[in-house]
């Protein structure tokens, strides 16, 4: 097809009576110049050398080999071990090797603990655990005299720790405990200090609160150690887990086997030992928990297309245990996450779990009564609604308690004690509430992960821990690596969108928005893996297409010239062209160019003719359009039903998403499975994509549309429909449109695969989703698109421009 220039002076618009509007009123911020400007030293093949090492060792500790620990130490629970008598009736310990563990890992300050993080909780409770062992067996008494020195000097400082909770688990409970056991035993602590005192009473209080069934089947189960007043030990053994333990505590189980001999108890005990050697962990097993843990981080880092095989073992595992291990009696944080990351990866799960973290009056409840465990569990509780199907209600409920939660939990940000500062807890929470998981962009949200990703984070539970699998450095190495390599890749694919537009008949057309920037931005921000550079290329040129033509319909062509045109289009002919002005001579050669080169690009992909099905595609877009005009032209509104109906063909999304899905490499669409995802009238993929794209135009954009005199809007059509209504009440009844949609697309995008009919590649399904994603950030302020407002443009600093520090 022969190219034609004309000078944009020379295009003839028609009758020079005529007034016309431009729709470009905010000039292209991203010129050519600048982008062809850009230099990138990723591409060297050093890094990406670097990045194939990172991944081979990555791999290996996801399949549990290689040399990291699995879970550091817990002096406190490993005490308890030392505790427990030898089965011959000696006096020696059963674990010696225990007794030796605790004698040889004193720090300097006489305490025991986390070495790496000081919290003064978590070293006092093991401090006094040890001195507790070691004084039992007779032995370190050097060590024990430095212990109580340590607790001593430092007890009346936890005051200041405890007023803002953030003290290890259950502190309030356990550590009056094992304080009374040591004042049994003559050991030289400040027993009457005000402190110790409140403590008691803290303890008494939330003790009082329980019920026999909550002692014996609740979230104290894990710290049985901290009640032994309170146990009817051989009711407890009814809640024994299958692998002995009670709730997976080293420290409880130790308690419970201390006080019956139960032999399930000691297995476990040899179980974990025969693991980790001469200490224990707070947890075990731990095995799922490091596994959901890793699986999050590599998904959140944008890694995880390096680890399939390894994340779905781990899921796999999670999934075979999810009844037997999560539940009933779990943590809410981590069966949030299990939850969310067995969704994410469509398999079949349920939120009824949700109903084991809920009391009678609806409200929900994480592991503890501690804030900073709860907010952390709130979040995650947050994070895991957001992936509702329709009709699941308890996610509802889920989502608008935890939102008023954290809501709350931030404005109480000033108690959030410098532990939780460091975990950038009122930061996670303020962005999540911010940007939700449909309406955020998916190499957003991996740089800044990559930003707050810690390979040095530590855990809070009955002790402060680490999982160095979790948080390694060698993954934030990856991350970084990748993403500055992606990022090298789209540059320069960003340059070759910048100088096709620059060198197209685009910038000759006196009207349309020069936005070839942003039009890459919207599918390179979601579907950014390098081998779909042609469907980025190609999906570019369309969006570019299709933002000239909305402006052609929307503001810049008579109703005599957009008849004319759209009769050229569903005509499909060349020389129908002659009766229309020059600029439209030249918009409809560029038409024809772009759509013809995807059709013959999308059929030597997938092996079969689609001329006809794309026609058929771009004919309803642009009589979708010229509906539209006819409405503006006559000053017609008309019926909610009428808009959202032609709203949906209009917003050009379709023939935008199948211009790309189509052009994915290696992945393969039968036509039944293309209908699966596109078919109009029906409620799938693209169709919801048009929905939930409409309303949030609309929602956004709908008063500065009504400033240029559009009157033809979902808000304007509701209100005519019901007199006297609001604009709040219009967008409020929008939202409740939008709502549904949301969901529809997520189980759509998200249902397990037993679920669907004709194989469709996941990839496909995913490019969609996340250009739903992105479209959903760029009107959440409005049009972020036409007008590129300071946030757009900061997202595509971050996606496209600037590369992330190593």
């Amino acid at each position: 097809m022969a190219t034609v220039f004309v000078a944009s002076s020379t295009l003839s618009t028609g009758s020079s009576s005529v007034i016309r509007r431009t729709a470009n009123p905010h000039p292209n911020v991203w010129d050519d110049d600048f982008v062809q400007s850009l230099k990138c030293p990723y591409t060297d093949s050093c890094y990406g050398e670097r990045a194939e090492t990172l991944i081979s060792e990555i791999k290996l500790m996801l399949s549990g080999e290689g040399d990291e620990l699995m879970i550091t130490p817990s002096a406190y629970d490993t005490a308890w071990v030392a505790r427990v008598p030898a089965i011959d009736a000696s006096s020696r310990p059963q674990f010696p090797q225990t007794v030796d563990w605790v004698l040889k890992n004193q720090l300097k300050d006489g305490s025991w603990g986390t070495e790496s993080h000081f919290l003064l909780s978590d070293r006092l409770l093991a401090t006094l655990s040890c001195v507790l062992a070691l004084h039992k067996w007779k032995v370190g008494d050097v060590q024990v005299e430095q212990g109580i020195e340590f607790i001593k000097s430092n007890l009346e400082a936890i005051k200041d720790e405890s007023d803002q909770d953030s003290c290890v688990t259950d502190f309030e409970i356990i550590f009056p405990s094992l304080l009374r056991e040591a004042q049994s035993l003559h050991l030289g602590l400040p027993y009457d200090m005000p402190y110790v005192h409140m403590l008691q009473m803290k303890r008494q209080e939330r003790l009082a609160n329980l019920s026999r069934d909550e002692i014996h089947g609740g979230t104290l189960l894990s710290s049985l150690e901290g009640i032994p007043d309170m146990v009817e030990w051989q009711r407890i053994m009814n809640v024994q887990s299958q692998d002995g333990s009670f709730s997976g505590s080293t420290a409880s189980t130790a308690c419970v086997f201390i006080h019956t001999g139960d032999m399930k108890c000691l297995q476990f005990l040899n179980n974990v030992l025969a693991k980790f050697g001469s200490f224990v962990p707070f947890l075990y097993p731990v095995d799922l928990l490091e596994g959901l843990l890793m699986v999050d981080n590599i998904v959140r880092l944008g890694i995880d297309r390096h680890f399939q095989k390894e994340i779905k073992k781990i899921l796999d595992c999670v999934y075979r245990h999810w009844n037997e291990r999560l539940n009933p009696v779990a943590d809410l944080e981590i069966t949030a996450l299990g939850f969310r990351l067995l969704r994410l990866h469509r398999y079949s799960v349920t939120p009824a779990v949700f109903d084991n973290f809920k009391y009678a009056n609806g409200h929900f409840f994480g592991s503890t009564s501690q804030f900073n465990r709860d907010v952390a569990s709130m979040l995650s509780l947050y994070r895991a609604s957001q992936l509702a199907f329709p009709g699941e209600t308890i996610l509802d409920e889920a989502r608008d308690f935890a939102t008023k939660y954290l809501r709350e939990a931030l404005q109480k940000s000033d108690i959030l004690t410098a532990w939780n500062k460091q975990q950038n807890l009122s930061q996670e929470i303020q962005y999540e509430l911010e940007n939700s998981w449909h309406a955020s962009v998916p190499r957003v949200e991996a740089r800044r992960y990559c930003q707050v990703y810690s390979s040095d984070y530590a855990r809070l539970a009955k002790s402060v821990y680490k999982l160095p699998r979790v948080n390694n450095q060698k993954i934030l190495e990856l991350a970084k690596l990748d993403f500055n390599i992606i990022q090298a890749i789209h540059q320069k694919e960003m340059k070759n969108v910048t100088t096709w537009f620059k060198h197209s008949e685009f910038p000759l057309l006196p009207f349309g928005r020069e936005r070839p920037v942003e039009c890459f931005f919207i599918v390179a921000a979601g579907t950014y893996e390098p081998q779909y550079a042609k469907c980025r290329f190609l999906f570019s040129k369309v969006a570019c297409l299709c933002t000239v033509l909305d402006d052609m319909y929307d503001t810049y062509g008579t109703l005599d010239e957009l008849k004319l045109f759209t009769e050229a289009v569903r005509r499909w002919d060349l020389s129908l062209t002659e009766n229309l002005p020059d600029y439209m001579k030249l918009c409809y050669k560029v038409f024809y160019n772009i759509v013809h080169e995807v059709v013959r690009e999308a059929e030597k992909l997938q092996g079969r003719e689609l001329f006809s099905f794309f026609r058929k595609g771009w004919e309803d877009y642009l009589l979708g359009y010229y509906e539209e005009a006819e409405w503006l032209a006559s000053e017609y509104v008309p019926s909610l039903e009428e808009y959202i109906k032609n709203g949906i063909i209009s917003i050009g999304q379709r023939i935008l998403l199948v211009s790309g899905v189509l052009l994915m490499e290696g992945q393969i669409l039968s036509q039944d499975a293309l209908e699966q995802l596109d078919y109009p009238g029906r409620r799938v993929l693209t169709e919801l994509n048009c929905i939930i794209t409409r309303l949030a135009d609309d929602i956004h954009t709908y008063k500065a549309e009504k400033a240029r005199g559009e009157l033809a809007s979902s808000i304007e059509c509701y209100m005519k429909e019901h007199p006297g209504s609001t604009e709040e009440v219009a967008v409020s009844y929008m939202y409740s449109l939008l709502e549904p949609a949301v969901k529809e697309l997520t189980w759509e995008f998200l249902k397990p695969h037993n679920t669907c009919g004709a194989y469709i590649p996941f990839q496909c399904k995913k490019m969609l989703m996340e250009e739903t994603r992105v479209t959903m950030v760029i009107f959440k302020e409005g049009d972020g698109f036409g007008i590129s407002k300071t946030k757009i443009k900061d997202y595509i600093k971050e996606c496209l421009i600037e590369p992330l520090p190593l």
